[in-house]
């Protein structure tokens, strides 16, 4: 098959022929048909998130099942389907406690570079390649966990699919799950790019009185405003924490929804939040990274920091929810979509999303 392969950080991906093996036990062969090019594919390739290499990225991906290894039930070939980049066991005592993007098999399997056994079915033995969150969709084909497959219906768009496959669910569920916001709150969204324009969009269809999205680039004010927020901030500019209070009769957002991962964004966060309210912090920081403030104001506000993976539900569940809002035409995915490129494009697709651009890009192969 066809994929990009990173064999350096801070290098290009190398468009390759890669040989791909059969689907093993509970796993599925997937044809990518569409796969979102998102922040976190761009820390691994600067080595914030340090993969072992040679590896091929990809996590927010749709496409068709090609083929079923064995015990495979909950899928068979010509389905349509989401991938999920945090598949789970069902068995562990994280995925007993309904908290299955935190599994403890797959932790370890995507930390190794592996699937679930420690086996690799990208390259030779010779010449491995490592997978990327058990998925790798920079390629025309990826083998994929069972529980990683989230079959869908046939009318919907593998170029939604995808995004709902990764940026939607993170920004819909961090509101939704973590946040819980109810109508007539206050929400602040700092970051406004993938995940925060849904996080946006999720605020405001849950009745949020007042939506701030907070970034340091003025041109996105546009598109956040019209995905729900009915304000803007540049918190290079503006003191944030004062414009807050003064839309919340002097107490401040309810929550604040952290899409950067940068400590200086989280403290803003803190500071910015009401008492009793919550910090829902998103975006991944660059490892050793530390956030400060003020430890008495923990117990004297009672604030609640609270980290989110992956939206902080169930995954499969939360595709499910998107999906019956997008049906609806209550939740704008179509307009999410960027640039459609080729996979031989995908190094030009990276340095658009590290220049800002607004929509998201989708390299997409031939049905």
């Amino acid at each position: 098959m066809k994929a990009a392969v990173l064999y350096n950080y801070n290098e290009d991906l190398l468009i390759e022929d890669v040989p791909i093996g059969d689907p093993g036990d509970r796993e599925v062969l997937v044809r990518i048909i569409a796969t979102g090019v998102c922040h976190s594919d761009l820390s691994a390739l600067k080595g914030k998130s340090r993969p072992p290499l040679p590896i091929i990225l990809g996590h927010e991906a749709a496409g068709i099942v090609e083929k079923t290894g064995s015990a495979v039930s909950k899928v068979r070939k010509g389905d349509h389907v989401i991938l999920s980049w945090a598949p789970n066991c069902g068995e562990c005592f994280y995925c007993q406690k309904r908290l299955p993007t935190m599994c403890d098999t797959y932790g370890a399997a995507a930390g190794n570079g592996t699937l679930w056994n420690g086996a690799r079915r990208l390259g030779t033995v010779e010449r491995p390649i490592h997978h990327f969150t058990c998925l790798s969709s920079f390629a025309e084909l990826a083998v994929v966990p069972e529980s990683g497959c989230s079959k869908i219906e046939k009318d919907i768009p593998f170029e939604v699919a995808a995004l709902v496959g990764c940026a939607v669910t993170t920004g819909f569920g961090a509101v939704v799950n973590d946040a819980r916001v109810e109508p007539g709150e206050v929400v602040g969204v700092i970051g406004v790019g993938g995940v925060g324009i849904n996080a946006i969009h999720a605020a405001h269809l849950a009745g949020a009185k007042a939506v701030a999205a907070i970034d340091i680039n003025p041109e996105k004010e546009t598109v956040a405003r019209s995905f729900g927020a009915t304000h803007f901030f540049n918190s290079a500019t503006r003191d944030v924490p004062a414009e807050i209070r003064a839309l919340s009769r002097g107490r401040g957002a309810d929550s604040v929804i952290d899409c950067t991962g940068r400590p200086a964004a989280i403290a803003l966060a803190y500071d910015t939040a009401r008492p009793g309210g919550s910090v829902i912090s998103v975006g991944i920081a660059a490892k050793g990274e530390m956030v400060c403030f003020q430890a008495s104001t923990l117990p004297n506000t009672q604030k609640r920091i609270i980290g989110s993976n992956y939206g902080g539900g169930m995954p499969e569940h939360d595709f499910e929810r998107i999906l019956a809002l997008y049906r609806a035409g209550r939740f704008d995915l179509d307009r999410q979509i960027g640039e459609r490129v080729a996979l031989d494009e995908i190094n030009d697709a990276f340095r658009w999303l590290e220049q800002g651009v607004l929509a998201r890009t989708l390299v997409c192969f031939e049905q």
